[in-house]
């Protein structure tokens, strides 16, 4: 069993050292590469290839380029065009229109107290991913 064990030990150590070269030549091929292009590119790839910043690409560019060809401008107006086309039959709203009377007192259930906010804010954990408003979450705890 001690032989197993020992075995083990031995090519988990080949596998870290492994995986510690392909890492090593990974980032030197990655610097020498974006090195001569200028430190502004060279700071933004590593800090994409550290994981600290995303590549810069828009989650819509995928979709650009299934339905656009990667025209990003042509999917923004295809999808304009198609929320203008179903709210086409709607009255338009015009500048004196008011949704709301702004001397109604607005019912209890809607009023939020500053406690309860701060309460809300406080218990949000400021190393959590960012909910899709994209606020990052030490801003709401600050």
């Amino acid at each position: 069993m001690s032989g197993d064990l020992n075995q083990a030990k031995l090519l988990r150590n080949k596998v870290n050292r492994a995986a510690s070269k392909l890492k090593y030549n990974f980032y030197q091929t990655q610097i020498a590469v974006m090195h001569e292009s200028g430190s502004h590119d060279w700071w933004k790839h590593m800090k994409t290839i550290m994981g600290l910043k995303t590549n810069g690409k828009s989650c819509m560019q995928g979709l650009a380029n299934k339905t656009t060809d990667g025209d990003c401008g042509l999917l923004a107006n295809t999808m304009n065009d198609f929320f203008v086309s179903v709210s086409d039959h709607l009255p338009r709203l015009n500048k004196s229109h008011k949704v709301f009377d702004v001397n109604e007192e607005l019912p209890d259930q809607y009023v939020i107290s500053v406690c309860t906010t701060f309460k809300a804010l406080e218990s949000v954990k400021a190393n959590k991913a960012t909910g899709p408003d994209n606020i990052p979450a030490w801003v709401l705890r600050n």
